[in-house]
């Protein structure tokens, strides 16, 4: 919008320029023109008396009976009125009777005029009309080109005709200029338009560019004032990728090396009371003991929960680094979450909904999961001296099923609380930190969300929700 603004008001000054242009170069031509006239009439009737008195080396006191009725004639002729006075300014002679103003040559002329020796002009106002007039006052020579007599005679600026020409132009002016406005106008607004609209695609571009999503470059034939900042968008792209390759490539080096830093920490921990457990066994291994066997059998189950405390390591870290292949079905919630918790003790667990079935899409095998990791997380967040209390809540809208698991445990203590769901962070001492990392990355697999409340002391509560994606 400001854009079309500043181009009608480039338009609008423009037309306003041309018009004053025009209104000063009407105002010189009146000038011009009614000084030419002056001029042309001036010499005419100069002539006209010049040859009426100089030829016969007139005197002074012989002007009126040489000049006579002919006066009438020629002030006729030219429709002015003219006057002639002797070289003291005193009336001589005039076409009609003198009056106050025309009675003698006021001596302010009379003595510019001696000193000039030739004429002198001068523009009066008619107190009548308002209308502007010159005055012409000079003298008239004899053949020793002696002075014998002023004349003078009043010229009418009429310039009537000349407004007349001058309104008929600044209509013609007014149209034409209406319609450059409006079709300037049309042009300013579909030009604004169009340079906008390009501004606001790059813009759009400009944000929505981001190291994860898939940044297309701006296909732009044209050469304006547009295509230096597409091609400046263009070149940014091509080494923002480059740049954002290589860091995703260091990050991912940065992550397995982390990773195979943590697996050698989670894989160590188990084997080094196992290799202590085989060493004192060996030192006091006794094949004469009584209880060689229960002794052996004690150590084998030692071996086997250790081993298998690493197996559910490796799989964590399995399930962290790769997803299964989902296999989405339309299925009953209330369903799954009675199947997934009827391997935790039922007096402790309470199922809260309000309607069945509720209906959602979703792989129940990663459901399951999700159901089972926060429950089982629940029931360790217990402590022995409290009966368990865990409730899984329901509920649902038209677009999204909602999750609630509230357990009465300790709680999570507020500086740890950010943490949560950061991959390799336990408040445990094994397990390898990552479940709640994979129930999250699950639940965002159906661009789901989850969140948590607790109160140290006073339990917790897990919330994620799912859109049902219909």
């Amino acid at each position: 919008m400001r854009i079309f603004l500043m181009m009608i008001l480039v338009v609008i000054s423009t037309i306003f320029a041309m018009g004053l242009i025009t209104f000063y170069q009407y105002i010189q031509i009146v000038e011009d023109y009614n000084n030419k006239r002056l001029e042309r009439k001036e010499q005419l009737i100069i002539e006209t008396f010049d040859y009426l008195l100089s030829s016969r080396n007139t005197k002074p006191e012989e002007i009126k009976d040489r000049i006579g009725n002919k006066i009438y004639e020629i002030s006729d002729i030219n429709n002015l009125d003219i006057n002639f006075y002797s070289l003291d300014g005193k009336f001589i002679l005039g076409n009609k009777i003198p009056n106050a103003r025309t009675d003698f040559v006021p001596k302010e002329i009379l003595k510019n005029l001696n000193t000039t020796n030739d004429r002198i002009e001068i523009l009066n106002t008619s107190p009548q009309s308002g209308e502007h007039y010159s005055s012409v006052y000079r003298y008239i020579y004899n053949n020793d080109y002696q002075p014998i007599t002023i004349i003078s005679f009043p010229y009418l600026h009429d310039d009537a005709f000349l407004k007349k020409d001058f309104y008929s132009l600044l209509y013609r002016y007014s149209v034409i200029m209406f319609i450059v406005l409006i079709i300037s106008g049309i042009f300013s607004w579909f030009f604004s338009q169009t340079l906008t609209r390009k501004m606001k695609e790059i813009a759009y571009r400009l944000s929505d560019t981001g190291a994860l999503t898939h940044n297309r470059p701006i296909l732009y034939n044209y050469i304006d004032e547009i295509s230096p900042l597409v091609k400046a968008y263009n070149t940014m792209l091509a080494k923002f990728k480059e740049q954002t390759d290589a860091l995703v490539k260091a990050e991912k080096d940065d992550a397995w090396q982390e990773m195979a830093r943590q697996v050698a920490h989670e894989i160590k921990n188990p084997l080094t009371p196992m290799r202590l457990e085989i060493q004192n066994f060996q030192m006091r291994f006794d094949p004469k003991d009584s209880k060689v066997k229960e002794k052996l059998d004690t150590l084998i189950r030692s071996l086997i929960q250790q081993i298998d405390t690493i197996s559910s390591i490796a799989e964590d870290f399995s399930d962290f680094t790769k997803m299964s292949q989902k296999k989405d079905k339309r299925l009953d919630v209330i369903e799954i979450v009675r199947n997934s918790m009827e391997i935790f003790p039922s007096q402790y667990i309470k199922i809260d909904t309000l309607e069945e079935p509720i209906i959602l899409t979703i792989d129940p095998n990663l459901l399951n999961r999700v159901l089972t990791n926060l429950v089982k997380n629940a029931f360790q967040s217990i402590p022995e001296t409290k009966i368990p209390e865990i409730t899984v809540k329901i509920r649902q809208d038209m677009r999204i099923v909602y999750f609630s698991i509230i357990d009465n445990g300790n709680g999570i203590p507020e500086e740890i609380q950010s943490k949560i769901f950061t991959p390799q962070f336990s408040t445990k001492t094994s397990g390898s930190g990552l479940g709640l990392a994979i129930t999250k990355k699950l639940i965002e697999e159906y661009n789901g969300s989850i969140t948590f409340i607790s109160e140290e002391g006073n339990g917790s509560i897990f919330k994620f929700e799912i859109p049902k994606n219909e």
